[in-house]
């Protein structure tokens, strides 16, 4: 069937036709018919203070911030207007203290879908490799109550048009041990009620957990209030676009899904399953 892979990442690269190309190549050798580019917001130095803080997600993002917004938006722009099956699309962390600002940021710009995501807790960035030694510090199941009362809060901010690996908190294989179906459970009807999207990520597979992103207690949910689902790879390089989208889409059939989303400014769309 034909996919759409709508969380790429063009960070180990330039700016040129010529790197976009390549993720377009692999993608069409994995039926990925269109790519949405997805530039981390922190790499931006307009954005800079939408991760602003005095401790270390501060000072990083301060080192992350060396590009411009309107160059990105510029190459996204020219490979559209080459006929490129492009979107342009943007990751903006969720941080609290910042709701107005971010929603500001994010109607500022011609982007196709803006995708929400959670990487800081505070200054704990529980994803960043720097700092994976936090997690033996730390009470594993309020990080995990923590997260995801932050990422209701975002779905709740309707800044987002879909959310990105809904559990990535589990990156580096720490898992609660309290019964988290409650949290899963709300997240899920808000999801349903605020209209928006969550994403299938293949990313986990490459990760220390070894898992899709949402684990399938959570699928449940999502699957309990029919929230529409997008498969994405989160890529990084281009050899990830379109990586295991057999399994997921395996995953997504398993729960009875039978037809995955896409977007075109900031307007939802969706393809169904085939095969």
């Amino acid at each position: 069937m034909n996919f759409y892979d709508f969380h790429v990442h063009l960070e180990e690269g330039p700016f040129t036709i010529d790197w976009l190309r390549r993720f377009i190549e692999v993608g069409e050798k994995r039926g990925v018919v269109e790519i949405g580019f997805t530039e981390h917001g922190h790499r931006f130095k307009e954005s800079v203070g939408l991760l602003a803080s005095d401790g270390f997600r501060g000072s990083w993002t301060k080192g992350e911030a060396t590009e411009s917004i309107e160059d990105y938006i510029e190459i996204v722009q020219k490979a559209k207007d080459m006929g490129l099956p492009v979107k342009l699309g943007i990751e903006l962390d969720y941080v609290p203290e910042f709701e107005e600002q971010i929603k500001e940021f994010a109607k500022s710009h011609p982007f196709d879908y803006v995708l929400g995501g959670i990487h800081w807790l505070g200054d704990f960035g529980f994803d960043h490799p720097d700092l994976i030694h936090e997690w033996d510090e730390k009470d594993v199941d309020e990080v995990y109550v923590e997260y995801f009362n932050t990422l209701l809060a975002a779905v709740k901010s309707g800044i987002y048009e879909a959310i990105a690996h809904p559990d990535v908190i589990k990156v580096f294989g720490y898992k609660a041990r309290r019964d988290m179906s409650e949290y899963y459970d709300e997240l899920a009807k808000a999801v349903k009620e605020m209209d928006i999207c969550v994403e299938v990520s293949t990313a986990g597979l490459r990760k220390p957990v070894g898992e899709l992103y949402p684990s399938p207690e959570l699928m449940k949910y999502f699957k309990k209030y029919e929230v529409p689902i997008m498969i994405s790879s989160d890529a990084h390089v281009p050899e990830d676009v379109g990586r295991d989208f057999d399994k997921a889409l395996s995953f997504v059939k398993a729960f009875g899904y039978d037809k995955i989303c896409y977007f075109d400014k900031r307007i939802r769309k969706s393809v169904k399953i085939t095969g």
